[in-house]
């Protein structure tokens, strides 16, 4: 007698990829990327995967946008290099227009320019502390 079934799920997160305005909920919460797999068991012990799903999940209501492998490559990616204090704009303006792309929500234009003019009046100030 041989048992066999599906539809076990494991799940990884990888970790807050960034703050987003959920179309569900319409709370501005940092969202998780996970990628969940789908497994065919024999003797309830997960053997093979038959579907991945990568995700974008809002931490408040659980809803989630669904991403391609390239496009959760790339937040992944990302995610690793938020740790270093070398963030560059290109790696944000990517992120977002990912993100953007697959149904998300993040800034308006506008909140996008006010938050650079911040940051480089920012940049400005400390250079002319370190003058004087």
């Amino acid at each position: 007698m041989i048992i066999f079934g599906w539809g076990f799920r494991t799940s990884k997160n990888y970790g807050p990829v960034r703050k987003i305005q959920c179309n569900n909920c319409n709370n501005e919460s940092s969202w998780y990327l996970q990628k969940t797999t789908t497994w065919f068991t024999l003797f309830f012990v997960p053997v093979i995967p038959y579907k991945i799903n990568y995700l974008l999940i809002c931490p408040v209501c659980r809803a989630y946008l669904e991403l391609q492998k390239e496009e959760f490559e790339q937040l992944r990616e990302m995610i690793g290099n938020l740790g270093e204090k070398n963030k560059s704009a290109d790696a944000s303006a990517r992120m977002n227009s990912i993100v953007n792309g697959a149904g998300g929500v993040i800034r308006t234009e506008t909140q996008l320019n006010f938050i650079r003019d911040m940051q480089e009046f920012e940049r400005e100030k400390e250079k002319r502390n370190e003058l004087t």
